[in-house]
């Protein structure tokens, strides 16, 4: 009894030294396949992902009318294909956040008169690893990125319209005139 309970322990040590070799190599293979696999996916992802140019559009504002405005306002509104990527915009060097709203993305500058006279603006749009290449390249480190998306806006200049004079002192002087008017035929009448 006593060799055979040996044998089986035996047996079962060799059977489960066997089994553990086998499912260790097996789970191991697998977990590489399953490792590489991911990768492979993973790639094919970011490659399909990429943003591209022909799904794009964009439409602009600018301030034009210097009687209603203190400041001069750039406003850049755009749909794009990437909803997901994070877009920092650069507008004459300046490095502006692109804000998400229901319709799509927008940009804003908004600037005192001078510091944005009549001029056609670019609006270069990067994703991260682009806005902070762009960031490094101003600093004078490394090349710049090819921004992901790149247009421009063309901003007239602010001017004022309209007539000479405000509408306000034309209302005023006609009410001066009115009643002036009034008060003569009163003054004629209770003569």
């Amino acid at each position: 009894t006593r060799t055979r309970t040996w044998l089986k322990q035996w047996y079962q040590r060799r059977v489960r030294g066997v089994l553990n070799y086998y499912t260790n190599y097996y789970y191991k293979s697998n977990l590489r396949k399953m490792l590489e696999l991911l990768v492979v996916l993973a790639l094919v992802a970011t490659a399909s992902g990429a943003c591209k140019a022909d799904s794009f559009s964009s439409s602009s504002y600018t301030t034009t009318n210097l009687a209603l405005a203190t400041e001069t306002a750039i406003i850049v509104e755009f749909t794009s294909d990437c909803p997901d990527t994070k877009l920092s915009a650069v507008i004459g060097g300046e490095v502006l956040p692109v804000y998400t709203t229901g319709e799509g993305n927008m940009v804003t500058l908004v600037k005192s008169h001078t510091e944005l006279p009549a001029t056609t603006y670019s609006v270069d749009l990067y994703d991260e690893a682009g806005i902070a290449a762009f960031k490094n390249s101003a600093k004078g480190d490394g090349e710049v990125a090819a921004p992901v998306h790149s247009f421009s806006v063309s901003h007239p200049g602010v001017s004022k319209e309209g007539l000479p004079i405000q509408t306000e002192f034309i209302v005023m002087v006609a009410s001066l005139l009115v009643w002036w008017g009034a008060n003569s035929i009163k003054a004629k009448i209770s003569e």
